[in-house]
This record gives C-alpha cells, structure tokens and sequence, in this order.
C-alpha cells in the first residue's frame, strides 16, 4: 500500500512538470492559432468519454481555469496550453483510476486472504478437536485392554461383580451413580447385586429396578435416556417411586447366549450426559464382564460340588468341620461362645423300608429346607445319612435350645403324603455350647453327640442340652 501512493505521487509531480514545460514550449514557439470553439469542444468530448460526468465538470473547470490564468499572464496571445492541460489531467486521471483499481484489488485480495486464514483456523481448530477426541477414544480402548485380564483375574463372583463396576466408573466415567442387576433365574425377575454411588453415601433401596431395567430386560438390548424427562418411550410419572434425582442414564444386558443374565446401569443428574460412544464402551465392557461372570459362577458350581451335598444343597460334613474349627478359635480369642446342634430324623428307616429310597430323599429336602429357614448366619450341614448338624455362632445354650426346639414344633408341623397317606416328620436333638459344655473342637461334637442319642432313648422327638 505504501509503495502504490507512492508511485501515484511521483505521477502527479511528473505530470506537473510536463504541464509546465510544454507551456512554456508553445509560448516560446508561438504556434498557429487555432479556433478556441474546437479546443473547449475537444475538452468537453474527452473529459466527458473519459472521465464521466461528473468528475469532467471538475477536471475541465481546472483546464479553463488554468488555461484563461497563462492567456492573462501571456496577453492571451495563445490558447494552446488547453489541450496540454486536458492531456495531462487524463494521464493524471488514469494513474488515479490505476491506484484506485490496485488499492481494490488489493483490498480485496486481502479480505480473500483473511477468509482463508479464518477457514484454515477453524479447520485447525476442528482439527484440534478430534485430536483430542481420538486421544480420549485411545486411552479408553486401552484401558478396554487391560479389562479382559483384570477380570480374568478372579473366579469369585463378588470380587468380579466389583470389577465390572469399577470398569464401568472408570472407562465410561461421567457417572454420579452405577447399578448391576442380576436375573433370578427361577423366579425371572431382577435382583440388585451391586451398587456404587459418587455423589452420597447413602444405600440405594431399589431392589428389583424400575421401567428401564425392566425394559433392557424384555428388548434383551442396550438403551441409552438422553432426557428422562423428554424421552417419549416413558412416563415420567412412572418414576414417581424412583426417588433418585437422575436426568440421563445408559443401560446394557450381560447376556449368556440369547439370555440376560445381568443389568449394568449408570446414570447421571445432567441431562445429555452420555452418548452413543458411551453406549458402545458400556456394552463392550458388559460383553467381557459377561464371560467372567459365567466363569466365576462355573467355578463356584465347581466348589459347591465339592463342598454341598448334591442331594440337599447343605455343605458337606468335611467343609462344615473346618468351618466349625476356624470358628472355635475365633470365639477363643474374642472370649464368646457358639452352639452345635447334631440332629437325626426320627425312624427315617421306616420311610424308606415302606415308601422307597425317593421318599427318603423327599424327606430330607424338606428337612433341609425347614433348617434353612431358621438359620441366618448359621452354617447348615448334612452330616451323614439322615444326620443334619447346626453351627450358630454367638449363640448361647438358652438361645441354642430355644432355636433347637422350634426347629422340632416345625418339623412335627410338617406332613409329607406318600400314597395318599398323610405321614408326620420328627427329629431328635442335641445341643452343646462352647465354652461352656467343651473347649475342643472333637469334644464339644461328642457332647451334642451323647445328647442327641440321649433324647432318642427318652422317647425321640425332643431336645437335650445337658
């Protein structure tokens, strides 16, 4: 922009000093005259074609002007010098038009540049972005990595329950709240597993879910709520039980095969919190947490076939003896007490000897299920035969026998038919405590022992604790 006034400067001077010398060369030479009348015609035409209008009006008014100011000065000898100042306003006016036709296109130019560097900015910035996008997408796949092994670490149920958790929190994030619900097979109904709250400390009292689970459930398919409040699939007067503020949630089934066997739920208060990429993440991980899940519970059938009486599910009398030990010395180093019960079925040899060994073995699954239902925290054992035995830790002989005696009112309640005939089940017991009545494991087995043979020999169907 400098360089083009100055050139427009320097044409203006030069065309001045042309103006001046070649006036005083016809004043000096004292051409012919020519008719004035042509001159200022001459001047009208070509200011008028070249210049417009307006802008001739100026440019001759200066031509007339200058010419009748040399005529004075020269006695108006001659008029020549008109066509020479015509000449050099239009050399003037075309260096004009050039710097104005340059300065525009330079302008314009410029404006050109400015648009592609702003178009370039935002590509770079668009740019930018998905770089930082496809870095996030690479710290996530290769934490998804590192999934496969960490979960395959364990073959417990709980510790993997807690790992796909975990997973879900860290590799999806943006969660204040995460649920896994597992099916109830025989009942067909979910149940909650695992919770993990970010945000309170409070527990989460759902426990069979709501609409969405419910919905994952049936559709066996991931479902993503932008807005709970704005999806038009559900009613938000159907959450009016489900106290949790949440606004967006992401679902996913753990399925075996074509059945659900879970539901990994996370949630956030924002609306428009998750996406369709953390969708896919969420099912990637529920995919993976699926096959340790059927590991692990592979593996605790494993177990159990090795420590549960395959007949009444109730463990077997080898793990229930190491339970019993590990519990004896707990009680000895915290100076508590704990009570055993051996128990036998009355006559079970009669059922089988006039029914058949299946209604034995109806017996005692029903007898396993009644001691089920009074133990809480006990431990249950099939002893041998029809010998069950009860481990109650914390329990004193008064609440061991007060346990023992409903455990008999419940089994003579009880009727089994075999043939149309209605037949009644009763049990003897005997109970021993520790420290108490023993303070070794074998002794204090003996003691319940003598007790249970002890009540069979008063006339069965009773309890003895001394």
């Amino acid at each position: 922009m400098q360089s083009e006034n100055k050139n427009f400067l320097t044409t203006i001077l030069l065309s001045s000093a042309l103006f001046i010398i070649v006036s005083y060369l016809i004043f000096r030479t004292q051409l012919p005259k020519l008719p004035n009348i042509f001159l200022y015609n001459l001047i009208i035409v070509f200011t008028l074609h070249e210049l417009g209008y307006y802008r001739s009006l100026f440019f001759l008014g200066a031509s007339v002007f200058l010419a009748i100011l040399i005529a004075i000065t020269s006695h108006f000898f001659y008029v020549w010098n008109v066509p020479v100042f015509f000449i050099t306003f239009l050399i003037t006016d075309n260096e004009i038009k050039k710097h104005s036709y340059y300065s525009h296109v330079t302008g314009t130019r410029i404006e050109e540049i400015k648009e592609s560097i702003n178009i370039l900015e935002d590509e770079h910035n668009k740019h930018k972005k998905e770089t930082i996008s496809l870095e996030k997408k690479e710290d996530r796949y290769s934490l998804l990595k590192g999934i496969v092994s960490t979960l395959n670490s364990t073959l417990f149920l709980e510790d993997v329950i807690n790992k796909i958790m975990d997973n879900a929190f860290n590799i999806v994030g943006k969660s204040d709240l995460g649920l896994l619900f597992m099916v109830d097979t025989e009942k067909q109904e979910l149940h909650l597993a695992f919770s993990g709250n970010k945000i309170s400390m409070e527990k989460i009292k759902t426990k069979k879910g709501d609409i969405l689970d419910d919905w994952v459930f049936k559709q066996r398919q991931a479902l993503l709520v932008e807005d709970i409040k704005k999806d038009f699939r559900f009613s938000e007067d159907k959450f009016d039980e489900y106290k949790r503020p949440f606004r967006s949630v992401i679902l996913c089934p753990l399925m075996e095969g074509h059945k659900v066997i879970g539901i990994l739920r996370l949630e956030n208060c924002r609306p428009y919190n998750y996406t369709s990429e953390d969708l896919r993440l969420l099912d990637i991980i529920c995919d993976i947490g699926a096959v340790s899940f059927q590991n692990a519970t592979l593996y605790k059938q494993t177990l159990d076939l090795a420590i549960r009486d395959g007949l009444t599910g109730l463990f077997l009398r080898r793990y229930f003896l190491d339970s019993l030990k590990e519990e004896l010395a707990h009680c000895s180093r915290n100076n508590s007490s704990c009570s055993f019960l051996m128990i036998d079925v009355d006559n079970f040899k009669n059922y089988n000897d006039e029914y058949g060994h299946i209604a034995g073995d109806m017996v005692l699954k029903l007898i396993s299920r009644i001691l089920l239902s009074f133990i809480d925290t006990g431990i249950v054992c099939r002893y041998g035969g029809e010998e069950f035995s009860i481990l109650l830790p914390d329990t004193s002989k008064k609440e061991a026998l007060r346990i023992a005696d409903n455990i008999r009112k419940a089994m003579k309640k009880e009727g089994v038919d075999f043939r149309r005939i209605k037949t009644h089940i009763s049990v003897s017991i005997g109970v021993a405590t520790f420290p108490e009545d023993a303070r070794v494991q074998d002794e204090l087995i003996m003691k319940a022992d003598e007790r249970l043979y002890k009540a069979k020999r008063e006339g069965k169907n009773r309890v003895v604790v001394e």
